[in-house]
């Protein structure tokens, strides 16, 4: 997320223009911004030239920061600009490794040296650092998090919606870095709800990872209500609002048949069934919902395995229908493989726009005993 970058042109040249100036400017200092002035031009030249690459780009970009670090200082902003031109050049995966963060962590120094702890200017590189980030280390993310704080304070009044947009950003990196922050997604939620309304995208992003921290929390009516109000949003066409209400559907599904509601898993089954069709044209059938065969206890004592081979329908609502045991090891497998299928859930299956009934469909569920790691040596 890129909120506001200096101009790289004004900056990275006032400095070189500055130094010339200097009467007692040695050659060597002469010849480093001869070289960054040549790097640097020849990267604005590419960036301006729709034609130009990405990878070169990337290259130029790159060339134009070594050269800036060369002639400014490591820990000068203008080359703090520079690196972070080169890193809003890759993409998110390109971006992610320890080389990148290094990186990023010196543009966050340079930052926090030029500008106050409260300033706007912060937001960006320390954004960055956090996308970049290959791997939790919990010092330097509570370090980055005091420094969102710092600036979040200042701006909470007069800028209400950027410290929303920043901080739904910096959850979502710590998501990726698997960091629990339950907390934090409610107050963004009612954040986003209290400014821009019910049916924003950014209500709609906070409300599906608030119910995914609920249901962390065992507070699974809690995740539920969040969900179907996403998926009651009016999408209105917009592609990332159907996604999220395609990913809620598929986890209410899940929650709603753990509960035991019936008529909630249907709906939200006949939704994915829907959208699937208007999205793709077609549906194939996917389980949404699988209940494992519970092990017999007479079979486990006696240290028997087994499988059944099941025949099955998936009816027009995505419920498992005449179930038949095509081969069975024995009985008690064959009993606990039927009632397990008989709750498996299903995405309905479409032909020419209609939903309809799959026949002849087989499965095979296996009874096999756990081995600890000696038994396998």
């Amino acid at each position: 997320m890129q909120l506001k970058i200096s101009s790289l042109a004004s900056i990275a040249f006032a400095g070189a223009l500055s130094v010339t100036s200097a009467s007692a400017a040695p050659l060597l200092q002469d010849n480093a911004q001869e070289r960054f002035q040549e790097a640097y031009q020849a990267f604005q030249q590419a960036q301006q030239n729709a034609e130009t690459p990405r990878t070169e780009l990337q290259k130029l970009a790159f060339a134009s920061y070594m050269r800036g670090r060369e002639y400014f200082g490591a820990d000068h902003i203008n080359t703090a600009n520079l690196a972070m031109n080169y890193l809003f050049l890759l993409a998110a995966n390109q971006r992610l490794g320890e080389q990148s963060h290094a990186l990023a962590a010196l543009v966050v120094r340079a930052y926090q040296n030029e500008y106050d702890a409260t300033a706007i200017e912060l937001l960006d590189p320390l954004l960055l650092a956090l996308e970049t980030m290959p791997e939790y280390n919990e010092a330097q993310v509570a370090e980055y998090e005091i420094a969102f704080a710092n600036v979040f304070g200042a701006l909470k009044e007069k800028n209400p919606e950027i410290v929303l947009d920043v901080k739904t950003a910096m959850a979502e990196e710590l998501l990726r870095l698997g960091q629990s922050r339950p907390e934090l997604w409610n107050s963004l939620y009612k954040d986003s709800v209290k400014l821009h309304g019910s049916e924003h995208l950014l209500t709609a992003k906070t409300a599906f990872y608030a119910a995914m921290e609920d249901v962390g929390q065992d507070k699974m009516m809690s995740a539920i209500d969040k969900l179907e109000q996403v998926v009651a949003m009016p999408a209105n066409d917009r592609a990332a609002v159907l996604q999220l209400q395609l990913a809620a559907n598929y986890r209410l599904v899940t929650f709603y048949a753990k509960e035991g509601m019936t008529e909630g898993a249907d709906k939200a089954l006949a939704r994915i069934g829907q959208m699937n069709n208007e999205l793709n044209g077609t549906t194939v059938e996917q389980a949404v919902y699988r209940v494992n065969p519970r092990y017999p206890e007479d079979m486990a004592r006696q240290q028997k395995e087994g499988s059944v081979l099941l025949n099955y329908e998936i009816a027009t609502n995505g419920r498992v229908e005449n179930i038949t045991i095509v081969e069975e090891t024995n009985s008690d497998f064959g009993k606990s493989a039927k009632e397990a299928l008989s709750q498996w859930l299903f995405v309905p299956a479409y032909e020419n726009g209609q939903p309809v009934r799959l026949t002849d469909q087989q499965v095979q569920l296996d009874f096999a005993l756990s081995r600890s790691s000696d038994d396998n040596d």
